[in-house]
């Protein structure tokens, strides 16, 4: 399971049908609010990732991920900006798995997605140790995330 959120309904769409396509499940939110409001129902379910738009109205992107892993600080996280520039970016990936660049290719995105459900499977053990955890080479608290090459 990913969950999409991203204020655009075509976008949205668009990459929750890549998700779907690519034989995932995926549950899509219009606004980082709306989905605080699941975050915080009974209803939550985790998902693998989390795919947020960086640039929407109310919180943005980064403001959403930093609460969501103030509550499960293991999260993926994923950005997909239509605004990149690697300067303006520095500051977030230290709390991302990935940041990615609109328009992005359908291959670059299903690569994405089978690392992120590959990592997800590989360490869902808590006895693999914590610095061998790591796929995508960041340098952040999770454990699962440990990159953040950002594309364009």
């Amino acid at each position: 399971m990913f969950h999409v959120i991203d204020d655009l309904p075509e976008l949205r769409g668009v990459l929750k049908d890549l998700i779907e396509c690519a034989g995932y499940s995926c549950m899509q939110f219009d606004s980082a609010e709306s989905y605080l409001e699941y975050f915080y129902s009974p209803e939550f379910v985790a998902p693998v990732a989390i795919l947020s738009d960086y640039q929407m109205p109310g919180k943005t992107g980064l403001e959403l991920i930093k609460e969501v892993r103030g509550k499960l600080p293991l999260q993926k996280a994923v950005i997909i900006s239509g605004t990149y520039a690697p300067e303006s970016h520095a500051s977030i990936k230290s709390h991302l798995c990935h940041c990615i660049a609109k328009p992005y290719r359908i291959k670059e995105m299903f690569s994405l997605l089978q690392r992120l459900l590959d990592c997800e499977k590989k360490y869902q053990s808590e006895s693999a140790p914590l610095h061998a955890r790591c796929e995508f080479d960041q340098k952040h608290m999770c454990p699962h995330c440990s990159g953040s090459a950002v594309t364009g």
